[in-house]
């Protein structure tokens, strides 16, 4: 029975005839206060609800902004504070400077390699021909008379008197009308590189070699015209053979104009 009844009944048993306050107004009140009491409780139940319900919220999200995980297989950042990478990670050592790029060395110029069959003549210029064997390196000039190519001159490199030891190399000069052609043979294993030198210029040179040559192989370059005619004085260039790093193998001294010697570099 609550309260409102149970006054109620109290209130019905008294004498009607007694004064006293009138029953309806006490009921209303107390009435009232019930209703506030209810309100009230159910306000708190509302307002712990909030709390939990921020709290959840809160510890859903608890990774500070930028760290929170991302897709599978994704890095999650380093949570702050966290100490940064030992330098040894990086595979350097503490406090050491970033390793500079390595320079590619520069390799020195090659000869380009003519290969001819045993006896066939290669022309550098009209009025010259050259021509190798496996054993023997030849040179035929035009006949300014008839216009026609004189006999051809070899050396046989299997001469023993041959007046060029091994390593060696032997260089001739040919003027063909305002042309030049320095040609020879070098003795010793075929070099990387043969190059003339004159007035301070460098011209590579062309190996001109025929299967079975033996530790031999003949070259040739054209020079420019008109460098090497003083007069009646001939200035001759100064020839080199060169392994492949650019080291000399073997030289001839050429003559400048006047009469000094000029020496081919001992490295490219």
């Amino acid at each position: 029975m609550s309260f409102e009844d149970r006054l109620g009944e109290l209130l019905k048993d008294e004498d009607p005839y007694v004064i006293g306050p009138d029953p309806v107004p006490i009921i209303a009140a107390a009435q009232r206060r019930r209703a506030r009491r209810r309100a009230g409780t159910g306000a708190a139940a509302v307002a712990v609800a909030l709390v939990c319900g921020v709290t959840a919220v809160m510890v859903g999200n608890a990774r500070p902004g930028g760290q929170v995980a991302g897709r599978t297989g994704a890095a999650a950042a380093p949570p702050a504070g966290a100490p940064a990478p030992s330098p040894t990670a990086t595979g350097l050592a503490p406090g050491a400077p970033a390793a500079a790029p390595t320079a590619t060395p520069s390799l020195p110029p090659r000869s380009p390699v003519r290969r001819i069959t045993a006896g066939d003549e290669v022309e550098p210029v009209t009025g010259l021909r050259l021509s190798v064997t496996a054993t023997e390196s030849c040179q035929g000039s035009a006949d300014p008379r008839t216009g026609g190519y004189q006999g051809m001159s070899c050396l046989d490199m299997t001469n023993p008197k041959l007046p060029i030891e091994r390593p060696g190399i032997l260089l001739d000069l040919s003027r063909v009308s305002d042309r030049f052609v320095a040609h020879g043979f070098y003795r010793g294993s075929t070099p990387a590189t043969v190059m003339v030198f004159e007035g301070g210029r460098a011209t590579v040179a062309t190996l001109l070699v025929t299967p079975g040559m033996d530790d031999w192989a003949a070259y040739y370059v054209v020079l420019p015209g008109g460098d090497l005619d003083v007069g009646a004085t001939w200035k001759t260039p100064a020839v080199g053979a060169y392994d492949a790093d650019g080291r000399l193998l073997a030289g001839h001294a050429g003559r400048t104009v006047d009469g000094a010697s000029e020496q081919p570099p001992v490295a490219l």
